[in-house]
């Protein structure tokens, strides 16, 4: 145990301060809205049940996450142990915000889909460094990894998003093309 003076308490009410990024850690590793907030709020009922030591100084963000992670995990476990029927949610979009064209909208779309189609270690590495805000040595502790393992997944997840979005966006940028040409912009 370390000394009283070397440590801290990680509560509900501290964690509260940062619920907006762990949403959205939280949605960039589940790839779904309500499985997120459901990740979060069991996160915080645990904290509020049972605060956590840690050590002064400790970045509460990454401790935060590894939380999300774990708890992330153990519902894939339970999840691969039960068969469930998933039911396609029909129309689930978010809400466009104003001014935002719909090729932003369209973009947008293409990077979630080939973030979420990523192999997990690479949509889990992408996240903590790109979402989260991770340096690569914080990134490397929470996933347990060496720093050089978080680089070259980083690389690779960024490559195959890069890859996936020039695919998917070459059909569309064929069909705006005559649109554009009779419009005298091509």
């Amino acid at each position: 145990m370390l000394p009283h003076r070397l440590q801290t308490q990680l509560d509900a009410d501290r964690a509260l301060r940062h619920l907006d990024r762990l949403y959205g850690y939280a949605l960039s590793i589940t790839g779904d809205r309500h499985e997120a907030e459901d990740l979060v709020q069991d996160a915080l009922e645990s904290l509020l049940r049972r605060p956590r030591p840690i050590r002064a100084g400790d970045n509460e963000n990454a401790y935060l996450y590894t939380m999300l992670r774990n708890r992330h995990y153990d519902r894939l476990r339970a999840k691969a142990r039960r068969p469930q029927v998933e039911f396609e949610r029909a129309g689930v979009e978010p809400e466009a915000r104003s001014g935002e064209s719909p090729e932003a909208r369209a973009e947008q779309r293409d990077v979630l889909d080939a973030v979420a189609k990523l192999p997990l270690d690479y949509r889990e590495t992408l996240v903590a460094v790109d979402v989260a805000g991770l340096s690569y040595r914080e990134a490397a502790r929470m996933l347990d990894v060496p720093v050089g393992t978080v680089m070259s997944r980083l690389h690779r997840a960024r490559a195959n998003v890069v890859a996936a979005v020039t695919t998917t966006a070459e059909p569309r940028l064929r069909r705006a093309t005559p649109a554009l040409a009779v419009a005298g912009v091509a």
